[in-house]
C-alpha cells in the first residue's frame, strides 16, 4: 500500500479535482445513505453504503502518509465478523447463507468505513447526527399523522380478541420505512431519538433556549411515535433509554448540588413535566395502557405466545449448533427452522437478537459482540464522567450509549436490530464514539466540535 501511495498513479490521482473533493462527496454519500434508509428498500440503501465505502476507500489507498489504525474495540468486533463469516462457510445450505454474509460485508465495510471518515473529519460529525435526528424526527411526525388518521393496517398487527374493549386497539403507525412494519418503525425511532437529545442537550449548553425548546418537544414527540406503532419491544427500548437518562440527571443533580430538593425550582419542573408526560401517555391513554400491560400477559396474547413458540424452538436450534451456528441470513434461518418449528409458527427469525446471534453464528460470535457492546458502554460511561473533555463532546457520546441502550433492550424481544435501517444509524454512531473516545484519547491536545 506504501508503494502503491507513492507511485505516479497516486500522485496523479491526489491531484485531481474528484480526489480534491473526495471527503465532500463521502459526506455526501454518507448523507444519502441514511436519508434512503427512510424510504428505500434495503437494496439501495446497501448500495449506497457500499458507494460511501468505497469513497472512503479509494482515499485510504491514495492518500499519502495516512495509515488506519485498528483500535482494541474494533479488534473484537473484527473477531465477531470473521466467527460470523466461519459459520456461513461452514453451513449446511451454504448457498443461502451467502446472502447473510453478502449483507454481513455491507454492514461491517459501512461501520469501517465511518470510522475512518469521522476520526479524519470531526467536523462532520455533527452534520451527520443532525441528519439522523432529522431523518427520525420526520419519520416520527408521520407517525404520529397516521395514528391520527387511523391508517389501515397492511397486516394483522394487534391481537384484538384479548383486549377487554376491542375499540381500544392502536392505529399501529408504520411510517414510510419499507417494508412497512410498526416495529420496525419503532426500532428505528430507538435508533435515533438519541440524536434529537443530543441537539437539544448542545442547544442548552450553547444558551440557545429557542432550539433547546424545539428540540425537547421534538424528544416528546418521537417519544409519543413510539407509543403509537404499538410495538412492545420499543416500549422497553424507550423505557431503556428513559432510565439511563434519569440515572444521569439525578447522579448529576446530587453531584452538582448535593439532591434533589437543592435544584432550581424551574429544573424541579422540567423533570417533574416529563415523568408526568411519560405516566399521562400510558395511563390516560386507554390504547397505550392496553398494550403496555398485554406485556405481561404471556400465553395469554397470541403474538407473544407465537414469540415463547420461536424462543423454545431456537433455543434448541443452538443446544444442536452451538459453536458455529447454522449459518447467517434469515433465508438460511427459515429452511433451517422448519426442521424445529410447531406447526404453525414460521418464523422468519428468533425474535431476540443475542439469541439470533448465537443460532446463526454460535457461542463463541454471541461472546464477542456482548464484549464489544460492554466495552463501548463502559467506555462511553467513563467518557461522560470526565469533565477534562469538552461538555459538547461528551453530549454526543451520551447519545451514542443511549442509542446503544435503546438498541440492545429493544432487540430483547424483536430482530429489527439486522434491517439495514437501523443498522446503518446503530453503526453511524459507534463510529461517533470511535471518532471521539478512541481517537481523542490518543491526541494531546482536545478540539472541541463545532457546535449549533
Amino acid at each position: 500500500m506504501c508503494r502503491f501511495q507513492n507511485s505516479k498513479i497516486a500522485s496523479f490521482l491526489r491531484d485531481s479535482l474528484f480526489f480534491e473533493n473526495i471527503d465532500n462527496i463521502s459526506f455526501l454519500l454518507l448523507v444519502l445513505t441514511i436519508i434512503s434508509t427512510g424510504f428505500c428498500q434495503s437494496g439501495i440503501i446497501g448500495s449506497f453504503a457500499m458507494l460511501f465505502s468505497l469513497s472512503c476507500i479509494f482515499k485510504g489507498f491514495v492518500k499519502k502518509n495516512e495509515s488506519a489504525e485498528v483500535s482494541f474495540v474494533n479488534k473484537i468486533l473484527i473477531v465477531y465478523f470473521l466467527f460470523v463469516i466461519i459459520s456461513a462457510l461452514g453451513a449446511s445450505l451454504f448457498k443461502l447463507s451467502l446472502y447473510g454474509i453478502l449483507k454481513t460485508f455491507v454492514y461491517a465495510a459501512f461501520y469501517f468505513s465511518a470510522v475512518y471518515f469521522l476520526s479524519v473529519n470531526r467536523n462532520k460529525i455533527l452534520p451527520t447526527v443532525i441528519t439522523i435526528a432529522g431523518m427520525v424526527s420526520f419519520e416520527g411526525i408521520i407517525g404520529v399523522l397516521q395514528n391520527v388518521s387511523h391508517v389501515q393496517e397492511i397486516a394483522t398487527w394487534q391481537d384484538q380478541s384479548a383486549l377487554t374493549d376491542p375499540t381500544r386497539a392502536i392505529s399501529r403507525a408504520y411510517g414510510t420505512l419499507k417494508p412497512y412494519n410498526p416495529n420496525l418503525l419503532a426500532g428505528y425511532i430507538v435508533a435515533g431519538i438519541s440524536s434529537v437529545f443530543a441537539l437539544c442537550g448542545i442547544s442548552y449548553l450553547n444558551k440557545n433556549k429557542k432550539m433547546t425548546l424545539v428540540f425537547g418537544a421534538m424528544f416528546l414527540l418521537l417519544a409519543f411515535s413510539i407509543f403509537v406503532t404499538g410495538s412492545r419491544g420499543g416500549y422497553l427500548g424507550l423505557f431503556g433509554i428513559l432510565a439511563v437518562i434519569f440515572f444521569y440527571c439525578f447522579r448529576l443533580i446530587k453531584k452538582r448540588f448535593g439532591g434533589f430538593s437543592k435544584i432550581k425550582t424551574q429544573y424541579k419542573a422540567i423533570i417533574a413535566s416529563v415523568i408526568v408526560f411519560f405516566l399521562g401517555t400510558i395511563c390516560l391513554v386507554p390504547s397505550f395502557l392496553e398494550r403496555f400491560l398485554s406485556i405481561f400477559s404471556f400465553r395469554n396474547d397470541s403474538s407473544i405466545s407465537f414469540r415463547m413458540n420461536v424462543y423454545e424452538a431456537c433455543y434448541q436450534m443452538f443446544l444442536d449448533n452451538k459453536f458455529l451456528g447454522i449459518g447467517v441470513g434469515n433465508k438460511n434461518f427459515r429452511e433451517i427452522y422448519g426442521l424445529y418449528m410447531r406447526t404453525g409458527f414460521d418464523a422468519l427469525g428468533s425474535y431476540c437478537t443475542p439469541l439470533e446471534i448465537a443460532v446463526e453464528s454460535g457461542i463463541f460470535a454471541l461472546i464477542c459482540f456482548m464484549a464489544f457492546i460492554i466495552l463501548v458502554c463502559t467506555k462511553c460511561y467513563k467518557y461522560t464522567q470526565n469533565e477534562y473533555y469538552p461538555p459538547f463532546n461528551r453530549f454526543l457520546v451520551f447519545s451514542v450509549l443511549l442509542t446503544i441502550t435503546g438498541v440492545m433492550f429493544h432487540g430483547l424481544f424483536d430482530t429489527i436490530f439486522f434491517r439495514p435501517q437501523v443498522q446503518i444509524i446503530f453503526w453511524t454512531n459507534i463510529a461517533i464514539f470511535h471518532a471521539l473516545v478512541i481517537k481523542r484519547s490518543k491526541l494531546r491536545k482536545i478540539r472541541t466540535l463545532r457546535v449549533i
